[in-house]
């Protein structure tokens, strides 16, 4: 249910519909922790998470928070990849989640969709895909040519590269070829990314 604010007005108060609470859902959560990450997380790790509010030992939520989403990532990126620099950490997740959720019910049947389309009409799509996976990322694509595009995301966690991750996986599944994905900025919670491909 969304809650309703009071806003002061000319007339006096208006109900104004507050934002819903930002959050990563169920599919997502699994496809990452129960699918692609299956006997990959230490006891430690499992304990983290648990403080941090995600029990794998129980059934899952129907979500999560977007601070407890982010702090899972965190733990993870950490514990798997201690070698890499954080950078590359995230960027590592990010391709690993597209691997997990692709092997659920909800992944299985978007990414069937992705390789039918191939690489460009997948990217035009893609809002709509990401947004199968929590309620508050919003993409928009810019069409440079037949096989590049760019690619705005409003919230990147402080991590753009676990964008690239997804994007070069994703563009993987697409069968594109000699994907390349750069982050050209980053302005405020988001960034813009390049995405090009051998056409």
């Amino acid at each position: 249910m969304t809650s309703a604010v009071q806003m002061p007005s000319r007339s006096g108060t208006t109900s104004v519909a507050a934002a819903p609470p930002w959050v990563v859902f169920d599919h997502t959560v699994e496809g990452l922790f129960r699918v692609a990450l299956h006997g990959r997380l230490s006891a430690s790790t499992e304990s983290n998470l648990r403080r941090a509010g995600l029990d794998l030992s129980k059934k899952l939520l129907p979500a999560y928070s977007f601070e407890t989403w982010r702090r899972c990532l965190e733990i993870v990126a950490m514990d798997l990849y201690p070698h890499l620099p954080p950078a590359e950490a995230w960027r590592a997740i990010g391709r690993t989640i597209v691997d997990g959720v692709g092997r659920t019910v909800i992944g299985r049947a978007t990414l069937a969709v992705a390789r039918l389309l191939g690489p460009l009409r997948a990217l035009r799509r893609l809002r709509h895909m990401l947004q199968s996976a929590d309620n508050y990322v919003e993409a928009s694509v810019t069409e440079r040519s037949p096989s590049c595009v760019e690619v705005s995301i409003n919230e990147v966690m402080g991590h753009p590269t676990y964008y690239q991750g997804i994007l070069e996986a994703c563009l993987g599944i697409t069968g594109a070829q000699g994907v390349q994905v750069d982050v050209l900025s980053c302005e405020g919670n988001g960034a813009t990314f390049l995405v090009a491909w051998k056409g």
